[in-house]
């Protein structure tokens, strides 16, 4: 809630030196003569350097799993790189559509020093376990822009921020339910919602050819025995090299929670990452 007010009051700030511009919107002529890029459509392809912190609680049909944070009990690497790829189409001067998506795949065995339940399998203390935790992420972002002039794009956002998520542990276990048994089990959690969001965007000409980029999404939602919370802000600074090239730097940092209700037992995921970005991005 406190990254999400601080996101908030950080783009109105941005939104309060937007009326001293004195033409809201002009041609697409007339931005590509300001800007000395064209904004109809463009691609990004990028490098993440992500820091994780990832936290699940798998609940079983006879009890209530073990809270586990799966970089400092299980060993997942705290730290990937990984490829984003997005997209985006100008409708019109103050309409667009935005697309991205993200991956990523992190496993490790370790020793695990005190005993936790995931759903019904008990993994006792000494015993080593085998994780391996795997999700994407797609936004499909619509932009409402009050200004977009060359100088200053400012706006609205609205769309769908869908996680997908599985977890898995392998390892020498106890199955309770109906009788025990032991032996290797493997049992993996699956996570699939989409979720509501609202935002802003804001987009500065420093030079031509020379942009500074802001967005941030967020928002909350109960739907469908899921129950949703997403934070997700960018920031970078981008240079174009030709009228159709460029290349660009900056922060991403994102949160995610998602509780889902289910037969077998509830599944409680918090997801969160955050790093330095790196693109390379095409203007037409």
């Amino acid at each position: 809630m406190r990254r999400s007010f601080l996101v908030v009051m950080a783009l109105l700030a941005m939104a309060a030196a937007v009326p001293t511009v004195a033409q809201p919107v002009v041609s697409e002529t007339a931005r590509e003569g300001v800007r000395g890029v064209p904004d109809r459509w463009g691609l990004n392809l990028g490098s993440f350097w992500q820091t994780f912190n990832t936290k699940i609680r798998a609940d079983g049909k006879n009890g209530q799993g073990s809270d586990i944070d799966f970089e400092d009990e299980l060993g997942l690497p705290s730290s990937a790189t990984n490829f984003d790829l997005a997209g985006f189409y100008r409708i019109s001067d103050r309409h667009r559509v935005d697309l991205a998506y993200l991956g990523w795949n992190r496993e490790n065995s370790r020793t695990l020093e005190r005993e936790i339940v995931w759903e019904d399998v008990t993994y006792d203390v000494g015993v080593t376990v085998k994780s391996k935790f795997e999700g994407r992420m797609v936004n499909a972002i619509y932009k409402y822009s009050f200004f977009n002039n060359g100088k200053v794009t400012f706006g609205l956002n609205g769309g769908i921020s869908a996680l997908w998520s599985d977890a898995k542990l392998t390892g020498e276990g106890t199955v309770s339910g109906g009788g025990t048994a032991s032996g290797t089990v493997a049992e993996s959690s699956s996570v699939v919602v989409p979720i509501p969001v609202v935002g802003m965007h804001f987009e500065m000409t420093l030079a031509k050819r020379f942009f500074w980029r802001v967005d941030g999404n967020f928002f909350a939602a109960d739907l469908s025995g899921y129950d949703g919370h997403v934070n997700e802000l960018s920031t970078s600074l981008n240079y174009f090299f030709t009228r159709n090239i460029g290349v660009g730097a900056g922060f991403a940092s994102n949160t995610i929670k998602v509780k889902k209700d289910g037969d077998n037992g509830d599944v409680n995921v918090r997801v969160g990452f955050s790093g330095a970005v790196a693109n390379v991005m095409l203007a037409f």
